[in-house]
């Protein structure tokens, strides 16, 4: 259900209910962790800016590309843009520019977090671009570093072969990274894992019976 839509860069962004979830959530994480209220007020703020920055990155490289793009969501497990689908070299290049247009922020606000050491806001920009585009990067369905992956197999196999085999790794690294979770007792963590090893191993139970 839709909270906000505007239009940004000739892009419709649409708000969903469940985003104001996410940015709760993560403030209530700041504040469990010990964040003072004027920080953790700030992680909602810095959240949506951050998803917005990454999802632009897939729009206007898909624009550029010469593919219709629909809406930018922004919803509970992150953002979204839908684009007409293209070739693998292509979607390639799409996949990974949100976690570099990601990268690019978080290290214009580490260069100016030598300026301004004791700002927290800057802190937070640095840990959510940074740390959250190297996770992104994964190769695991539905990041988009399991996009990449599939990509990069479809160049030269053909398309049912690469998601299977993207599947395949997702899973490996899914349930590697559930059991290091629960070990840790990272329970954010757990949840992401457990929704990437369940989204995978979907994925590739449809394939075996194509």
């Amino acid at each position: 259900m839709a909270m906000w839509t505007f239009r940004l860069f000739g892009f419709r962004v649409v708000v969903q209910s469940g985003f104001a979830i996410l940015a709760g959530l993560f403030a209530l994480l700041a504040l469990q962790g010990g964040a003072g209220l004027l920080e953790a007020m700030a992680w909602p703020v810095i959240v949506f800016g951050s998803i917005l920055v990454h999802e632009l990155g897939h729009a206007f490289t898909a624009q550029r590309l010469g593919l219709r793009v629909g809406d930018i969501e922004l919803h509970m497990m992150g953002g979204e843009v839908t684009h007409a689908r293209t070739q693998p070299a292509r979607q390639l290049l799409i996949s990974l520019a949100g976690p570099l247009a990601g990268l690019a922020l978080g290290s214009a606000a580490l260069a100016l977090s030598v300026v301004l050491p004791d700002s927290s806001v800057l802190s937070v920009l640095v840990f959510v671009n940074i740390g959250w585009s190297i996770f992104n990067l994964l190769p695991v369905l539905p990041l988009d570093g399991g996009n990449a992956l599939r990509a990069a197999i479809g160049l030269g196999t053909p398309e049912t072969v690469a998601l299977r085999i993207t599947a395949g790794i997702g899973l490996l690294l899914a349930a590697l990274g559930l059991a290091y979770a629960l070990t840790a007792g990272r329970w954010w963590l757990t949840f992401l894992f457990g929704m990437f090893l369940w989204n995978n191993l979907q994925i590739f139970q449809q394939l075996r019976r194509v």
